[in-house]
Formats: structure tokens, sequence, C-alpha cells
């Protein structure tokens, strides 16, 4: 008990600590879980963004140290991704560098926007993404992030479809992922390593703020779907490496 109420006082520290708890579903057609299961709730859940792709580039150090933290499930944990928009998945621009911190059951996350970071992945080996990110973080004034990514490389390619709501409320919002691949970008042409998730899989995930806690069981005990420790970036490292 003792540990588990330093490790909340520790992330008390931080400025928006959420759950994510995430849900999968196999072989059930997306508009068949947002009809049956989204908007039916009680909560009121509605679409709040268009459908777009989200696309990712996750860093790690050699010793894939992130990897192997989430994987043994280590109670604080990180991970580096650089994510952007759009259905052209070779084009980076517009991009945010994203700092994901696990503490226990929740998480926080930071984001730093490189607004001038531009590239066309097939034109650029995975060495060159990382010398032109570096470029870019010594553009900011985050000296601690580009320290960090002196020791970084990019381990995996991923992009994705999903799309958006949120319940009436507006302390619970649901994504939806699907139409998942991954990529392994130490190929000289990725697009050759491709690597897809089961073609009716969705990645179902709730999203709320730690007060929300106790009404999330509500929300959640009529799926008859259990949680799952789904992490995309352990998927996408245990794919490309088999």
């Amino acid at each position: 008990m003792e540990k588990a109420a330093n490790k909340l006082i520790e992330a008390s520290k931080y400025h928006s600590l959420r759950f994510e708890r995430k849900f999968i579903f196999q072989d059930m057609y997306l508009e068949d879980i947002i009809n049956h299961i989204v908007l039916t709730s009680p909560y009121g859940f509605r679409e709040i963004f268009t459908r777009r792709s989200v696309n990712n580039i996750y860093f790690d150090d050699f010793n894939y140290s992130f990897y192997k933290q989430n994987v043994s499930g280590d109670g604080d944990r990180k991970k580096y991704r650089l994510r952007w928009y759009g259905d052209d998945f070779s084009m980076v621009k517009k991009a945010t560098m994203e700092i994901k911190k696990k503490f226990g059951e929740v998480g926080d996350k930071y984001s730093y926007k490189l607004k001038n970071l531009q590239l066309n992945l097939n034109q650029l080996s995975a060495d060159e993404v990382q010398n032109a990110v570096i470029t870019e973080l010594k553009n900011t004034d985050n000296r601690e992030l580009l320290f960090s990514f002196q020791n970084l490389f990019p381990a995996l390619y991923n992009t994705y479809e999903r799309r958006y709501f949120l319940s009436s409320c507006g302390a619970f919002r649901i994504t939806l992922d699907y139409n998942m691949k991954f990529y392994n970008p130490h190929y000289k042409d990725y697009r050759i390593s491709e690597y897809t998730l089961e073609s009716q899989e969705t990645v179902f995930e709730l999203k709320y703020e730690t007060a929300h806690d106790k009404e999330s069981r509500k929300l959640t005990q009529k799926w008859h779907n259990r949680m799952s420790k789904n992490s995309k970036y352990v998927n996408g490292i245990d794919f490309i490496t088999a």
C-alpha cells in the first residue's frame, strides 16, 4: 500500500493524468461497433471529428529499452513518437513529438510541435530521418528532449485510421483504430516490409481523467470484451522482428 501511495504522490506532479482503457474487437465490422455499442450507450456519444489517418514514427534506443519496459509491465515507463496526420503516410508535415509516460495504470503525455519539419519517407533512410529530427529539435528550447534523442533511433513506422467520439457529459472519449499497418524503417524501401493486423480487428480505446474512474465502471459493464494491454508499438516490433 505504501508503495502504491508513493506512486500516486509522484504521479500527481504531472498535469493531465488519465486512464486509457483498451478493448480489442475482432470479427466485428467497424460500423456495427459504432451503431450497436458506441451510439447506443446511455452516455450519449457523438462523433466529434471526421475520420483521419494517424501516422507515427516510434523511437527507441539500441537496447529496445522502451519496448522491454512495456513487455515486462514496468510501473514507470515511457515512449517517444513523432505523430502527424494525413492519408499520404510518406509525407511528414505539421508533426508533433509526443512523449507518453505511464505511472501504473494512469498516464500523461507531453507534446512538442515541430512546425518546420517536413520529410518524404520515400526518399530518406532511418538515419536521415533521425538526423532531420535532431536538427529540428536544436531549434527548440527543450535541451532535455534534444539530449534524449542523441541515443534514440526510428524503431517502427505505423499508420492507421481513427474515428473519435465524445460523451454528452464531456468526461469520456472513445477512439476506434482500424486498418493498422506497420513498417520496418530499416529497409531501404520501407514499403516492402508492410505488416497488417487482421482486417476485422479494431482497437477500441476509452479515455478519461482519473476523477471519472468510478463512473467509468457503469459505462463499460455492458461491454462483453475484456480490457487488453494492447500496445501498437509492441505489436509492431513483434511483427517486424518475427
